[in-house]
């Protein structure tokens, strides 16, 4: 029911920032961003156009080298990647960013889906979905094609980590000099990768599935040019297809939806508008949607019954008969460093440097992903930025971040049940 309510605040803001012309800042961004993805029309006449300079850039590669860089671009952007690439906090250093790599490569949402036998269904459905798309995006021989791409997947799944060996934190943190990426997974240009992604000040970086680097980069090396090529232009149109014409909108919905989840109906097309500007200039509408929904008085009293919560739990760590005194000691430096988030970011992001325009809903969303990996490379060498949210205030939920020791609650689940500003503070 939370959820549902925030859903038609922000439906509300956003129709309020959308009717706005004379709009500036903040709301002119949300608004323009929504319009743009509101304005079927405009993006059902643009067919497969937008994507044109970017398989131009596919279609354009010579070489493997080429390829290595083109995914690295494709990190901020549209597109596939063998290797995945964040810029994070270090889990084993408090104060500086870390660039971390991972396994990818898979269009299915698991290794599973290409090699255990009751998948068999999902998988022969993701190959004609590749060629459909492929076939979308005028890419030539669709179905070799698709099937070639899923032959290669299936060669990535075989060598990628389970869900299970992921969760092993130590042995998902290898800390690695970027020169020597080339000695631990060879086949694959780092040097050009790294170019691409924007990431050539990164000295060192965090390697995730250490064994399963030099067999995706093996399988690089070995697949045809063509091969690699086509599977690029296949991930470009998969993750772009909900911002392109009906035919990529309607083939992404029925494989990705339908098949996979389950998915009896398509949401209409405002909630999948708001979705969207929440998760690409979501600080942007929650600095609007907090205006009208979320008085500062309501972060008051939270702050003030999270405070009072501490002072119980310093009291409490005080009388422990089990708990030594050293490790009282430690348990008490912990909850004095305990940072706490109410509600909204004290700095709100800044979004002044994003161009939104009207009636280009692809190269909208294309900058925004650009705009905000951007920001988070620039931040390397610099240190932790600790007041960063990872969730927008609209979002009904709320997180513990033990590398950073912080509570952090929205301020859309700040509201009855949860929470009554009005309301006993005993209950709350």
């Amino acid at each position: 029911a939370l959820n549902e309510l925030s859903q038609k605040r922000m439906h509300a803001v956003l129709d309020k920032a959308a009717a706005d012309k004379t709009a500036t800042g903040e709301t002119a961004q949300v608004g323009t961003l929504y319009r743009s993805f509101l304005d079927e029309a405009k993006v059902d006449a643009l067919g497969a156009k937008p994507l044109a300079p970017d398989l131009a850039v596919s279609r354009a590669e010579k070489t493997r080298a080429d390829i290595a860089k083109v995914i690295g671009q494709s990190l901020k952007t549209f597109g596939g990647s063998v290797f995945g690439a964040m810029v994070t906090g270090d889990a084993k250093d408090p104060e500086p960013y870390a660039v971390y790599l991972g396994q990818a490569g898979l269009g299915l949402p698991d290794r599973d889906y290409y090699l255990e036998a009751g998948f068999a269904p999902q998988k022969a459905k993701y190959e004609q979905y590749v060629a459909r798309m492929l076939t979308l995006a005028g890419w030539p021989n669709p179905a070799a094609n698709a099937k070639a791409i899923v032959a290669m997947e299936t060669e990535i799944a075989k060598v990628s980590w389970t869900g299970a060996e992921r969760r092993d934190d130590n042995k998902m943190y290898n800390l690695y000099e970027t020169a020597k990426l080339g000695g631990l997974a060879p086949g694959f240009d780092w040097a050009a990768f790294m170019t691409g992604a924007g990431l050539t000040k990164a000295d060192k970086v965090v390697v995730q599935e250490k064994s399963a680097f030099p067999q995706i980069a093996a399988i690089f090396a070995k697949a045809p040019i063509d091969t690699l090529k086509a599977w690029q232009a296949f991930h470009l149109a998969d993750q772009a297809a909900p911002y392109l014409s009906k035919p990529f909108d309607q083939a992404h919905y029925a494989f990705r939806d339908q098949t996979l989840s389950g998915v009896k109906a398509q949401q209409p097309r405002w909630r999948r508008g708001v979705v969207l500007v929440d998760s690409q200039i979501g600080e942007a509408l929650g600095k609007l949607y907090v205006a009208a929904y979320f008085p500062a008085e309501s972060k008051a009293k939270m702050l003030g019954l999270v405070g009072d919560i501490r002072t119980a739990m310093k009291g409490r760590i005080e009388k422990l008969d089990w708990m030594s005194p050293a490790t009282k000691a430690k348990a008490q430096e912990k909850l004095a460093a305990f940072t706490v988030k109410i509600g909204y970011p004290d700095k709100w992001r800044d979004y002044s440097g994003l161009t939104i325009k009207d009636g280009d809903l692809y190269g909208n969303v294309k900058r925004a992903i650009a705009f905000d990996w951007d920001f988070r490379v620039g931040r390397l060498g610099g240190p932790l930025d600790k007041s960063e949210w990872g969730m927008t205030p609209p979002t009904i939920n709320a997180y513990y971040n033990p590398t950073g020791n912080e509570i952090v609650f929205p301020a859309a689940i700040l509201q009855r049940p949860f929470f009554d500003p009005d309301g006993d503070m005993g209950v709350n």
